[in-house]
């Protein structure tokens, strides 16, 4: 009994701070199929939150945090209902607290009310709006779809696919909130848009709210799942799920292992289902929203030199089609054997598979450390990195908000008809980014590409990304040069533009290309051709962080430490030339090392190379006028490289650059 409520609490969640300010807070743990939170139970600080309530972990969350007070004598309140100006001033703290003017309080808040700042500042940001007539409304309850549209609207409002079930206003905001999985089900909580929300569910919005901030920042959808029949696995799986930020989910079966099932080759439950590959010991409960997560890690033991059956249930209940996943393995004495490529089998093709492992009983976090490196799920980084790429949608969303892909096409020297061509090419084949510049002189094209490809293969304009760049000779008139590649690509807006290069006047063209955001004609900013001494000098001089850096970078000049650099500063890297570029591409393609891995995958040798970026997390653009060049190109995700290909290729750089800038 003690071990089955064991495993119906959730963990505490350490969040990435400084070792020197480490502290606890709440943390999402998938426990016999469910996904729950749950506060320290020392935590109690209010009287009518049980322990055990589905809010609590939220509850402490948003009390420890300063977001949400209680309602005196030591009270929550959890059914209670939230109100404007309560949900003014929760969102004022996140915003951290700005200053205010104080001419554009409502009518009917008075100057010394206790929410009055709250009220001023939502106005003049433009996340809550007045209910008529002058008026806040301060005393009106929240909705649950106003409350993620005013979250929304922090957001600056990220495009998304509107809800059925919401009212008009809410629409889009109802659908970000639950692609980003603030409005997700859980157990006891069903997100219902147009109900008041009680104190209990504004605490839980709020807690995935900033959840996701972090996720955003410092995690990937990574699952890990595991099955412990005598207690080895467990504390593995547990390691593994720290070290990569993860949920965590427990295997449970339906009918519980006794010792006397785990006496082997004494005809024992264990030998008879490890005898009989057709054996599927029923799971109880399963993961909810498998959708979301884009790595699992699956662990288990060794009985006979297989993994045991109930992994084959696992595997068989879910669609893994286009997730990354890798098992581990726990034994004393038994190897990996076959095991491995047996549960291979019992997946789709779509599936990436990377390299499993064998540990004994009781390996240290640091070997299991050691394994993630080499299968690329892990790097020791510190501060804000990006977000790790979604090898599903093919996109990584970028610290302005919006979703890119993360592979495409480059247009350098493609002339007009041809680059009309190839951009088709790359859309209907299912590419959606695309790369030019004025110094291509091919935006005009690149425009008539993109508009012939929606009309006649129906691609949303909001699927298709479009990046462009000015020139150094541009950077002294910088709002002709922006209105003249909106003029030029003619398709409403600019997905991303970058500075083409360091140059006299780059500060005040970006500052420009800052304002046509706010105007909504541009989506991201980003820079080309900047290296470490220029983003440090750079960077503390704009407003808007780049979300995207674009160097040269191929595996003959690598920029290990570049890269890092960049990333760790929550800024998305594409690399240019990352087929080595003119001049230069036969060599590469031709290296022994990289021909040897694209035989063992059978691919071609620029697959290999640009898988090789991908899992560095690094976005490629790689330039061709060939429709079946452009279609291989964009075939990645059958395929995974190993730990040891990818040390192989690392130990190819040169620090050879093939062009100038």
């Amino acid at each position: 009994m003690k071990r089955m409520l064991t495993l119906l609490l959730a963990a505490l969640m350490l969040l990435t701070m400084p070792a020197c300010a480490a502290r606890e807070e709440p943390t999402q743990e998938a426990t016999g199929g469910s996904i729950l939170l749950a506060a320290a139970s020392e935590s109690g600080e209010f009287s009518d939150v049980p322990a055990d309530a589905w809010y609590t972990g939220a509850v402490a969350y948003v009390s420890e945090n300063g977001l949400m007070n209680g309602m005196g004598e030591g009270r929550f309140d959890p059914n209670g209902t939230f109100t404007r100006a309560q949900l003014a001033t929760v969102l004022y703290r996140i915003a951290g607290e700005p200053s205010v003017g104080a001419d554009d309080s409502f009518l009917d808040v008075a100057p010394d009310a206790w929410y009055a700042k709250s009220a001023a500042w939502a106005k003049q940001s433009g996340v809550i709006n007045g209910v008529g007539d002058g008026r806040f409304g301060s005393d009106i309850p929240v909705t649950q779809e106003m409350l993620v549209t005013m979250l929304w609207r922090m957001e600056k409002e990220p495009q998304s696919e509107a809800a059925s079930d919401a009212s008009g206003y809410a629409a889009e905001a109802v659908g970000w909130a639950r692609t980003v999985g603030i409005a997700s089900e859980a157990k006891d909580y069903a997100f219902a848009p147009r109900e008041n929300a009680s104190r209990a569910q504004v605490a839980m919005l709020l807690y995935r709210y900033k959840n996701r901030e972090v996720a955003l920042t410092t995690t990937t959808r990574t699952l890990v799942a595991y099955f412990s029949a005598t207690g080895n696995t467990k504390p593995m799986a547990e390691d593994i799920a720290g070290l990569l930020d993860a949920d965590l989910y427990e295997i449970i079966p339906e009918e519980p292992y006794t010792e006397a099932d785990l006496v082997y080759y004494t005809d024992c439950r264990a030998d008879r289902e490890q005898n009989d590959p057709a054996a599927r010991p029923a799971i109880n409960g399963r993961v909810e929203n498998m959708d979301r997560y884009d790595t699992v890690v699956i662990g288990h033991p060794i009985w006979h030199g297989q993994a045991p059956r109930i992994i084959s249930t696992f595997l068989e209940s879910y669609d893994f089609s286009g997730k990354t996943l890798v098992t581990f393995c726990t034994s004393h004495s038994s190897g990996l054997g076959s095991s491995a490529e047996n549960l291979h089998a019992l997946v789709p093709e779509r599936v990436t598979w990377l390299e499993s492992r064998r540990f004994p009983a009781g390996a240290s976090r640091e070997h299991l450390k050691d394994w993630l490196e080499e299968i690329g799920l892990y790097s020791e980084s510190g501060g804000e990195t990006v977000e790790c790429f979604n090898f599903e949608t093919k996109t990584v969303l970028l610290n302005s908000g919006y979703p890119m892909p993360i592979l495409g096409l480059g247009t350098y020297a493609l002339d007009h008809e041809t680059c009309v061509s190839s951009v088709k090419a790359l859309l209907k084949n299912g590419g959606r980014l695309i790369d030019t510049a004025y110094m291509y002189h091919n935006e005009e094209a690149v425009g008539e590409g993109v508009r012939q490809a929606m009309e006649e293969y129906g691609i949303p304009r909001e699927d298709i990304f479009v990046i462009t760049k000015i020139y150094p000779s541009q950077f002294s008139s910088p709002e002709a040069a922006i209105d003249m590649a909106l003029d030029k690509l003619n398709i409403g807006y600019i997905d991303m533009m970058l500075l083409h290069h360091p140059g006299t006047g780059d500060v005040a063209a970006y500052q420009a290309m800052e304002e046509y955001v706010e105007q909504g004609k541009i989506r991201s900013l980003g820079l080309s051709n900047w290296y470490v001494k220029e983003l440090t000098d750079f960077l503390p001089q704009v407003t808007i962080t780049p979300a995207l850096v674009q160097n040269e970078i191929h595996p003959y000049y690598q920029e290990r430490d570049v890269v890092p650099f960049i990333q760790e500063k929550g800024i998305v890297v594409q690399c240019w030339y990352p087929l080595g570029g003119r001049g230069h591409t036969a060599t590469l393609l031709g290296d022994e090392t990289i021909k040897t891995i694209a035989e063992a995958h059978g691919v071609s040798s620029a697959q290999v190379i640009l898988r090789w970026d991908l899992q560095r997390g690094i976005v490629v653009i790689p330039g061709s006028s060939d429709p079946k060049h452009i279609k291989e190109n964009l075939d990645l995700f059958g395929f995974a490289l190993t730990g040891e290909e990818m040390e192989a290729i690392a130990a190819l750089d040169r620090g050879e650059k093939h062009d100038w800038y």
